[in-house]
């Protein structure tokens, strides 16, 4: 009986495997879909800032237009130093530039051309940063036409930013670090602007820069000594600021610097002896500020120098007679100091010299002789300071002299008559000093002639 339940058991188990054959074998298998195209969506986009995100999608679909949402999809970025792209199709703005973004499924593959436009996303954050609305002037700052359209900004045949000129455009608010990003600029104009806050250091990696121009700002805090990284620097302009603390040394390595203009802020402490380097330089002003210490005489070694303006500081110390190596020195300003000791004679070297200031120091000894070779001056000044003996009939060379002042000093003597030659001589102070003036009446005529003349008594005879 038991083997019989067995034999039953095993019947029914095999009709059952043989009805399942029966019914596949009769069916057949379903074929699986076949995927005919894939498209990307959307096709093209345009990023503008590190980070900024765009979301892709792929859709596949078989021969007859069915789309196709188990088809696993791999995604891949041609050049991800521009954008990444993750497993979902999002992708992520790294760096300037224009990337494929390839959607792949099965044996298919399509693309999106993702543009990272940090160019245009700087200027966006520039306009924001520094009172755009405001602008005096902000055409087609902000729309969707071509940069080099933008006012102010200069593009060159590869459309990078080489130029960005706002002066005295009434920017406020503060210079962005993102300006960084116009990494291709080569002028940099903001002067005359009401810009606060400070020069931020990351402008030191404008590597590509030739001008800088931050004067007549509000600007404050210190400069950046990253500035010196700008080898590239003809002309450096941060003068009517608030600039405080040093000058950084580090300015001495723009070998390439024609101008450097620091005058009028708050700037301390000394001027570098790095700035000798600066064999290129024609203009260097740094007046107007509280500057101390001495007058470097590395200075002397600027041989190209044609205007150097230390005015209105705390400078102490001599007058470096290496001064007198700057052949080509036009002008030379060191009044309203705390100089002391001799003029050096070394400065009669200076021939193409027209304007010689020394005033308001603590100048001692007898005027150089010296100096009656400066036949270019046309204007002397070294009133108020302690110098002592006889004017120099040196002097009378100074044919072309039109100013001449020593008053306010301890010098003494008769004015020599050679004085006479000085014919175009408009403006002659000599008051409150020691000195008088020769009786004869030829001098006296030619003193009589003088438009703005204060002087001391006539000699006795």
């Amino acid at each position: 009986m038991e083997r019989i339940k067995q034999v039953i058991v095993r019947s029914h188990r095999f009709g059952l495997s043989f009805a399942a054959l029966a019914l596949t074998g009769g069916c057949g298998t379903e074929p699986s879909p076949v995927a005919g195209t894939i498209t990307v969506s959307p096709d093209s986009a345009t990023l503008f800032w590190f980070d900024e995100t765009v979301q892709l999608s792929a859709t596949v679909q078989d021969a007859d237009g069915r789309t196709l949402s188990d088809v696993k999809v791999n995604w891949t970025s041609w050049d991800e130093r521009v954008a990444t792209v993750d497993d979902t199709g999002l992708v992520t703005a790294v760096g300037k530039g224009e990337v494929q973004v390839l959607a792949t499924a099965e044996r298919l593959e399509a693309s999106s051309t993702v543009t990272v436009d940090l160019q245009r996303g700087a200027l966006v954050r520039i306009y924001d940063a520094m009172g755009g609305p405001g602008w005096d002037n902000s055409w087609n700052w902000g729309t969707d036409e071509p940069i080099d359209t933008w006012w102010g900004v200069t593009t060159d045949t590869a459309g990078n930013v080489v130029g960005l000129g706002l002066p005295s455009n009434e920017l406020t608010g503060t210079i962005p670090a993102e300006m960084v990003v116009l990494e291709d600029l080569r002028g940099l104009d903001l002067a005359g602007n009401n810009l606060t806050g400070p020069i931020p250091p990351e402008l030191g990696n404008l590597l590509n820069l030739w001008e800088f121009y931050l004067t007549s700002n509000d600007l404050t805090g210190p400069i950046p000594p990253e500035l010196g990284n700008l080898l590239n620097l003809r002309d450096l302009n941060l003068a009517d600021n608030n600039l405080t603390g040093p000058i950084p040394p580090e300015l001495g390595n723009l070998l390439n610097l024609w101008d450097l203009n620091l005058a009028s802020n708050d700037l301390t402490g000394p001027i570098p002896p790095e700035l000798g380097n600066l064999q290129g330089l024609s203009t260097l002003v740094l007046a107007e500020n509280g500057l101390t210490g001495p007058i470097p005489p590395e200075l002397g070694e600027l041989g190209k120098l044609g205007l150097l303006y230390l005015l209105s500081n705390e400078l102490t110390g001599p007058i470096p007679s290496e001064l007198g190596d700057l052949t080509r020195l036009g002008l030379l300003r060191l009044d309203d100091n705390g100089l002391t000791g001799p003029i050096p004679p070394e400065l009669g070297e200076l021939g193409l010299l027209g304007h010689l200031y020394l005033s308001g120091n603590a100048l001692t000894g007898a005027i150089p002789p010296e100096l009656g070779n400066l036949r270019s001056l046309v204007d002397l000044r070294l009133e108020y300071n302690d110098l002592t003996g006889p004017v120099p009939p040196e002097l009378g060379r100074l044919v072309r002299l039109v100013h001449l002042a020593f008053d306010n000093t301890n010098l003494s003597g008769r004015l020599p008559r050679e004085l006479r030659n000085l014919r175009g001589l408009s403006r002659f102070y000599w008051h409150e000093t020691d000195l008088c003036s020769p009786p004869d009446e030829e001098f006296q005529e030619w003193l009589a002639s003088i438009s703005q003349s204060q002087g001391g008594r006539k000699c006795a005879s």
